[in-house]
Order: C-alpha cells, then structure tokens, then sequence
C-alpha cells in the first residue's frame, strides 16, 4: 500500500475526473474521493487533506458531477466581438438614397455607433432587432444609423413622427393610366424589398393609437396594403436585411412633448441611450470639422461650451444645447461674424425660439459673460470689429 504522500496529484485530479465524467449531477466531494481512495488503492486519506492538496495544486476539488471534461486542446466557442462586414446588392432605382461620401468626411465614430451596428447585424430571423435610439437633442441618434447606412452602402429613409402619423400613407397611391386607376407603390415599399435602413425620427410624437400599425411591420415583418392588385390587395414580406431603427428626445422637464410608449410596442424593441459628447469629444469634433482653427481657440470654445451648459444647469433653464450649437458659434466666427453675432445667432436666440425673450437676455449675458472671461483679448478684437462696423 503506498503511504498517502506518494499520492501524486495527477492521480487526485484522475479519480476527480473520473467522477466528474461518470456521476449524476451532483458536485464532487472530498468524500467520493476518499472512498475510491481506499478501494483502489488502500489509502486512507483525510477529506481536509484531499480538499488541501486540491487548493495546494490551484484547481477547483468542486466540478458538476455529469459534466464531461473538456480535453485541453478543444476549442471553445466564444461570442464574435466582430462580425464580418457584409456586402449587399442594392436595387439600381433605390442607390441615389445611400447617403453622400462627404456626409461623413469628419464624422466621429462612437462606442455607441459600435453598438448600434451590433444591433443591426444581428436582426435577423427568429431575432430581429428594432433599436430605439434615445437621448437629448444633438447626441447623435439619427446620425448614428445614417452613419451606419452609409458604412454599408444602404439606401436609407428617414420618416419623422408626428401626432396623427399613419403608416399606410407611405405605402403609395392611386394614379390614372390609360383612363385606368393604378395603385403605385411607394420608394418606402420598394424599399422594404430590399437591403436598406428605415428610421423612424421622433417616435414618441406619434400617438399610442398610432403604433398599432408598427405591430405587424415589427412582429411578423409585413405590410398588406389593400390597393395593391387592383384592389384585391398584397401582402409584401419585409427583405431580411430591410434594417427599422427608431429614434426618440425621452420625455423630461426640458422636453415635455410627446407620448410614453406603451409596452406593446416597446416590448418589440431594443434599446440605446446616447450620452451627451464628452469634452474630449467635443475638441475631436471641433478639430475635425474646422481643421483651420488653431489649437489655443480650439481649447477656448471647448471650455466656453461646457461653461455655457454649467450656467443652463444652474439657472435651471428649460432648454438644452448640443453640439451643433457649438458648431453653429464656430463656423459664423470663422466666417467673419463678430463674436457677439456669432454666440447670439448660433446659441443664445434658442431662448427666443421657445418663446423666452426673458432667458434669452439672461442666458446671452451670461454667455457673453463667460466668453470674456474665456477668450480675453481675442474677443475684445472680435467685439471691436464689430463696433467699427457700427
């Protein structure tokens, strides 16, 4: 009989195999192994001695009973963290809606672009995906699925919600041929045929009565329209690859307009909050989209933006700014407007937009506050341009 110490630990992890390999669901145990111990090879060995030398060796004692052991060599199966870039065929008539190169010539791509595109590549049969992409004005929603619509030479159709919005009236309509009246269809259902990206922008304008018309389209991936076949009417199957990716300002203290889904339709649906752009985002853009502006303006537009949305923040004003807003104040002062025009046209009349002449004034002081202080001598020029032209 060999005394316990010549127990070598290949021999504990076989007989741990063993187990692991021919039992009934259940964990191996310290005392399974001490039985065999005994009756194989006359060895008593305490249950704590044979749990240490499986925490000596770094191993689990622990594996399911019933689970066949993985031999070394074989391969794993673990998720695609990319999947292969496909190539479509897109329809002849259809290819003037495939969004424009120079669309995207400073586009900057996102973690949350990533996503979106993960969404979309894996709708498929049996595990279609409907993006509700979410977020304040200005994140990036509806550009994020033109962007991916371009990246992949798809045609794509941008609809905008509104209240009383019906889904039929984007099927077609009847014209007269030769004295005959003939249903048309749409570019919209042409499209639905064939590759491309549908979004629907401001969903939650549209009444909840409204969405029931979405349930079919979504579910079963059909649209009937009863003109179709001279009256008698045609079901049209959506193409597997026809991508439908809504958009929507979730309802908020700034953005009271609209109506909460209810969960029958959003129970179709996945789901991408876009966050606001990050200061280092925001510099990448600006350095991006006006290459010409040299790297001392570039830092002070990038704190006068954030400084603006610290004052709507604290002043608790009904309104938010984005991106564009900033966008907007750059390229007039680019373009040779004063500073003062500049941040008043690009940012501070917003509040005049939504009916707020009061804010307005408060919010353009403050603006025009912090942008003094931001910018210093270089605005004093830009503001002494603008009194010699007065």
């Amino acid at each position: 009989m060999p005394p316990i110490d010549r127990i070598s630990d290949e021999e504990l992890k076989k007989i741990r195999d063993e187990l692991s390999a021919t039992g009934i669901g259940q964990k191996v145990r310290a005392w399974q192994i001490k039985e065999i111990l005994m009756k194989k090879l006359k060895v008593d060995m305490d249950e704590s001695t044979i749990r240490g030398r499986f925490i000596e060796m770094g191993t689990p004692l622990s594996g399911i009973v019933g689970e066949p052991m993985r031999k070394e060599d074989e391969p794993t199966t673990q998720p695609q963290s990319t999947l292969p870039k496909k190539e479509y065929v897109v329809a002849n008539e259809l290819r003037g809606y495939i969004p424009r190169d120079e669309e995207f010539t400073n586009y900057i791509v996102r973690d949350i672009d990533k996503r979106l595109e993960t969404h979309l590549n894996a709708s498929r049969p049996g595990h279609w995906k409907y993006p509700i992409c979410q977020g304040k004005q200005g994140t990036g929603k509806t550009y994020s699925g033109m962007y991916y619509a371009w990246n992949y030479k798809l045609p794509f159709f941008l609809y905008s919600m509104y209240e009383d919005f019906k889904l039929p009236k984007l099927f077609g309509d009847k014209s007269i041929v030769n004295g005959s009246i003939v249903f048309r269809e749409s570019h919209f259902v042409q499209a639905t045929q064939g590759p491309c990206v549908i979004l629907f922008d401001e969903i939650n304008a549209l009444s909840n009565a409204g969405t029931f018309d979405f349930h079919a389209l979504l579910q079963n991936r059909e649209l009937f329209i009863r003109d179709a076949e001279d009256g008698l009417g045609k079901v049209y199957r959506l193409h597997d690859d026809c991508k439908i990716v809504f958009a929507q300002n979730p309802k908020s203290a700034k953005y009271i307009g609209g109506n909460i889904k209810a969960s029958n339709f959003l129970g179709r649906c996945t789901y991408l909050s876009y966050p606001e752009f990050s200061k280092k985002e925001i510099r990448l853009a600006l350095r991006k989209k006006f290459p010409a502006l040299v790297a001392d303006d570039l830092d002070k537009f990038v704190k006068f933006y954030f400084a603006c949305i610290e004052v709507i923040e604290k002043s608790n004003m009904p309104v938010d700014i984005s991106i564009r807003q900033i966008n907007n104040v750059v390229d007039l002062w680019m373009n040779g407007m004063p500073i003062q025009y500049a941040i008043e046209d690009g940012l501070t009349s917003i509040m005049e937009a939504i009916s707020q002449p009061k804010a307005k004034d408060t919010f353009f002081r403050l603006a025009q506050a912090v942008w003094k202080e931001l910018m210093g001598a270089s605005a004093d020029e830009k503001v002494k341009g603008k009194k010699d032209d007065v």
